[in-house]
């Protein structure tokens, strides 16, 4: 473990340096996966020692008040993209959140995402090429469509550490997938917009893609996971996603769940252009079929059931709050949805910041 605290946000080329694209095993090269490593021989998720544990937690403040820093430097609003890290870089799904972010970014949103691949990868994409036009975006789709996913990472290490025999493929296909996104990342511009990857250890097998600015990177997920929904003050928007994004889901759900009044209610936005949000699953005995999950009946359900049983509303009042649940790929719309929620998020991230959270109605969860 490495023992020197972080003093600022990391940045892609902190976490990839040792990168080497002429080596077999040169993803593994890497300062961020040395960390992943030892973090592994470490206990994983369960440190197994005290002195790791804490070490672990100096690191995780360290990080945490680094982005509390940047934050208060940056000041704009602060919008989430969630999605799973299985969407490959050839399929519509990539492109589409790409395409998405592209839009939003010229908006004056600041993007964070949970920092791995798939549909956070392609959302830092569109943010890296915003200050291009859309045809710039285009090329660089597809070159990485060209390297599509990065492997079987999972179960690489012997005990000792070292990167088993039988992964060696799947680590060389990591590493052509991330030599090609390094390719991609030196034709944006020099000084790429602004985005904020908010991404784990835990799941640090995956390869780091280099297309945000700045990287809050923790070893403890559940610190990684209040600081991604928390933050993501004017909203949050989930492509395509499995667990992990059903995790966000809910969390987001929880806090809305006990907002007492509307503008403190958080857009949900459920960006279903292939239809996944709105659509069930359909299999062929065990096996899938087409690919869903259904949400647009549940989330509203839940939520006008939490707001309906603490508050005493009229009709146009709780209108006000189920507004904010949409499940569109409507860009008008989705702008639009955000543009009303912008003062009050910009208002609430101010709170935050200024370490004075129970102005923010949605954080005095009171369980009633």
């Amino acid at each position: 473990m490495r023992k020197a605290m972080p003093q600022r946000l990391y940045t892609a080329s902190d976490l990839l340096d040792g990168f080497n694209p002429f080596d077999d095993l040169g993803f593994t090269l890497t300062r961020d996966f040395a960390t992943f490593r030892q973090f592994s021989v470490d206990g994983g998720p369960i440190p197994k020692s005290m002195k790791v544990r804490t070490t672990q937690a100096d690191h995780d403040s360290a990080i945490a008040d680094a982005l509390k820093r940047f934050l208060s430097e940056v000041r704009r609003p602060l919008l989430g993209i969630m999605g799973g890290h299985a969407a490959k870089r050839n399929g519509q799904a990539f492109a589409d959140i790409a395409r998405l972010a592209w839009e939003l970014a010229q908006e004056g949103y600041l993007i964070v995402t949970g920092g791995g691949p798939g549909v956070m990868e392609a959302a830092h994409v569109g943010v890296a090429f915003s200050k291009n036009d859309a045809g710039d975006l285009d090329k660089a789709l597809v070159r990485l469509a060209k390297y599509p996913d990065y492997g079987s990472l999972d179960d690489l290490f012997e005990p000792d550490g070292t990167v088993k025999d039988s992964k060696r493929g799947d680590v060389i296909k990591a590493r052509d997938w991330l030599g090609a996104a390094l390719e991609v990342r030196s034709t944006a511009p020099s000084i790429m917009p602004l985005s904020v990857a908010i991404p784990t250890w835990l799941y640090g097998a995956e390869p780091t893609m280099p297309f945000a600015t700045h990287y809050a990177k923790y070893f403890q997920n559940s610190l990684r996971e209040e600081a991604l929904v928390n933050n993501s003050r004017a909203g949050i928007i989930y492509g395509q996603g499995g667990g992990g994004t059903m995790r966000e889901v809910f969390q987001d759900v929880e806090r809305n769940y006990y907002a007492n009044c509307a503008k403190d209610f958080t857009p949900m936005i459920f960006y279903d252009k292939g239809g996944y949000w709105r659509t069930g699953a359909t299999y062929g005995g065990t096996r899938v079929k087409t690919f869903g999950i259904k949400l647009d009946d549940v989330i509203p359900t839940v939520l006008k059931f939490g707001i309906c049983a603490r508050l005493n509303l009229d009709d146009a009042g709780l209108q006000r709050y189920l507004d904010k649940i949409i499940f569109s790929e409507d860009l008008a719309v989705i702008k639009q949805v955000l543009a009303k929620n912008s003062d009050a998020a910009q208002q609430n991230l101010s709170y935050a910041l200024q370490a004075e959270p129970t102005k923010i109605a949605s954080l005095r969860m009171n369980r009633v």
